[in-house]
């Protein structure tokens, strides 16, 4: 008969499983647009690229993040915006790219 597991044991299983199914899913936002400067998000104004921003949930957990810094940075000629997220639940960081669009 097998020796069942100790709690400790499968709280551990438990998150390292969490752990690299926050890593896949961060490496896979950073292949969709907003993930990296050579994909940007388009908006057409600068105060909508907070609010776009909060509107992604976190990788990691699921919850709501709140916008900590937010640049102005010109990355391979191309003029962007850079918004760091951090998620007030499990701490993590993210970091998405827009750039703006004319409006004429």
């Amino acid at each position: 008969m097998a020796k069942k597991k100790r709690a400790r044991t499968l709280r551990r299983e438990r998150d390292r499983v969490l752990q690299k199914l926050g890593d896949q899913r961060e490496k896979l936002a950073r292949l969709e647009a907003g993930g990296s400067p050579r994909r940007p998000l388009t908006v057409s104004s600068a105060s909508q690229v907070e609010p776009r921003a909060e509107n992604e949930p976190c990788l990691r957990c699921g919850e709501a993040v709140r916008a900590v810094d937010h640049d102005a940075r010109t990355i391979d000629g191309a003029r962007l915006r850079v918004v760091t997220t951090r998620c007030p639940q499990c701490g993590a960081r993210r970091t998405l790219y827009f750039q703006l669009t004319d409006v004429s």
